[in-house]
């Protein structure tokens, strides 16, 4: 269930098409969830009623917090003034964005999980595990690869990946996106005992028969605060990566030109312009 809160979020902030999706959320959310279990009738009018109730509630209340954001970031780009300080407050309001959202829909979701029956949970918990296969096979495949395809593969991604907000890049931030290479944890084998772990704990939860308050309880702790689940190595390493990655970005901005800036300032004015049109 917990899949649900993601969709939202995950294809609200995809690009171009973020009207199209947050106008077309319920059939996308049924065609997601459709993976994992086959909702009775009944369940599909509650699902009905709350995400109504989650949109009217995003639309008034969180698309002008994002806006505003949004907005505070351009002018701090426009005027040159990120530093690590403000990263970290970017960072922070972008985690409180995240808490508020979980914060209105995991309850609904707790009510909604005590309805699954058991063949339902059968079904949610095979997905999930061939969703787990998948990924694993996916991850031997990348380390069947040798050292320099990695690192050429890696490379390219991080390339892409600032081309898509700054546009062409320059040699010497090239050179910035090779050197970062091998400067990050891997925490692969961290990630996947960590999933491995939580997974377990859902699956025994939903296994009890009784669904009351303590299992209310323990799916929101679940759902709301699953860092809980990971170990004290695999957080330190996190911080750490993105520690990293913000001293990267650091470095990138520096040497960025008036072009970079118009680019970026460009995308993120596509963002407001999506987000303002939607909470008319």
């Amino acid at each position: 269930m917990k899949k649900i809160i993601v969709i939202g979020l995950v294809l609200l902030l995809s690009g171009c098409s973020t009207k199209f999706v947050y106008k077309n959320l319920d059939w996308l959310v049924y065609w997601y969830v459709d993976d994992f279990v086959e909702l009775s009738d009944e369940q599909e009018r509650m699902v009905d009623v709350k995400l109504a109730t989650w949109l009217e509630w995003h639309k008034n209340t969180e698309i002008p917090k994002y806006v505003a954001h949004l907005n505070e970031l351009s002018d701090d780009i426009r005027l040159q003034q990120i530093s690590l300080d403000k990263m970290d407050y970017h960072q922070q309001k972008a985690a409180e964005h995240w808490t508020r959202l979980k914060a209105k829909i995991i309850p609904d979701l707790v009510e909604m999980a005590q309805m699954l029956t058991q063949e339902q949970v059968d079904s949610m918990f095979k997905e999930i595990d061939e969703m787990n296969k998948d990924e694993e096979k996916e991850r031997q495949e990348l380390l069947a690869k040798s050292p320099e395809q990695r690192q050429k593969r890696s490379i390219k991604r991080n390339i892409k990946n600032l081309e898509r907000w700054l546009g062409d890049i320059t040699s010497e931030q090239e050179s910035l996106v090779e050197n970062m290479y091998g400067q990050y944890h891997s925490n692969g084998e961290l990630w996947l005992e960590y999933r491995v772990r939580y997974q377990a704990e859902l699956r025994s939860l939903f296994n009890k028969s009784d669904r009351g308050d303590e299992f209310k309880a323990k799916l929101n702790r679940l759902l709301m605060q699953p860092e809980e689940y990971r170990s004290e190595l695999l957080n330190q390493r996190n911080d750490e990566n993105r520690n990293s990655y913000k001293t990267f970005l650091l470095a990138v901005d520096a040497l960025a030109t008036d072009e970079q800036r118009t680019h970026l300032l460009s995308e993120i004015a596509d963002f407001v312009e999506d987000f303002s049109d939607l909470a008319k």
